[in-house]
């Protein structure tokens, strides 16, 4: 029998089961967690389904957030690079222009009206700050651009699985045509076999070749010519009798 455990009673405050649960997440082996896992595990300790999704959704709210103002800051400064890139190429150019030309110094016009739309693109470029509408913006674009691309994989799962069923309807369709074929092969090749079977045998090949073989039926046919003959006789005796007898 089992001693109970000591802890088995033991009672936790909230930030002590915060603490323990990050504890116990360091501890453990890095891994993704599913949903359903989170959720199973949330329940074991008493925390209720609808808890667990509220929190879900707030944590994708805030996620969403994040990525939505590293987005804005990035292609800000992406931006301001560029347009610092330009600034001192398009300069030096103009610059090296003026030192080989005579004439007066002309190029820190451009230059310093350039520069002052440059400072005001490095004020907002290098801000972090980013605006409620600004986030709203973002977080649209990137669900328009999540669906667009849901849409454009299911789209070629779609294509990719048609491809596959016209590829097994062909295979399945060259098989039919070898079978029947096959088939008609065998009825040929059983047909032939059974004339073969039912033609008379030939003649020997000893046989002589000059004799002739009477059809089939020529022996009858000499009989009724002979019966035919003697009752013609019959007849041309009677006849001449009775000839004689009226003389």
């Amino acid at each position: 029998m089992t001693k109970p455990d000591k802890q088995s009673g033991r009672r936790y405050t909230e930030a002590e089961v915060r603490a323990i649960l990050e504890r116990a997440l360091r501890d453990a082996q890095a891994r993704d967690v599913g949903h359903d896992e989170l959720v199973a595990a949330a329940e074991e300790i008493g925390i209720s389904r609808g808890a667990i999704e509220a929190a879900s959704r707030e944590i994708e709210h805030v996620r969403g957030e994040a990525e939505a103002r590293a987005a804005i800051l990035a292609r800000r400064r992406t931006g301001f690079r560029s347009h610092l890139f330009s600034f001192v190429v398009v300069n030096a150019f103009l610059f090296a222009i003026n030192a080989l030309t005579p004439g007066p110094w002309w190029f820190f016009w451009p230059l310093l009206g350039w520069g002052l739309g440059l400072a005001f693109h490095a004020r907002a470029g290098l801000s972090s700050e980013v605006s409620p509408r600004q986030l709203r913006r973002e977080i649209e674009r990137s669900a328009a651009l999540a669906q667009r691309e849901e849409h454009r994989r299911l789209k070629e799962r779609r294509r990719m699985e048609q491809l596959e069923r016209k590829q097994r309807l062909e295979r399945s369709a060259e098989e039919l045509g070898h079978a029947v074929e096959e088939g008609v092969a065998t009825v040929l090749s059983r047909i032939a076999q059974e004339i073969r079977g039912s033609a008379p045998p030939p003649p020997p090949e000893d046989a002589p070749r000059g004799r002739r073989i009477a059809p089939l039926g020529a022996d009858e046919a000499g009989v009724d010519d002979a019966e035919s003959e003697a009752l013609g006789e019959e007849e041309a005796a009677r006849a001449a009798r009775r000839g004689r007898g009226g003389r």
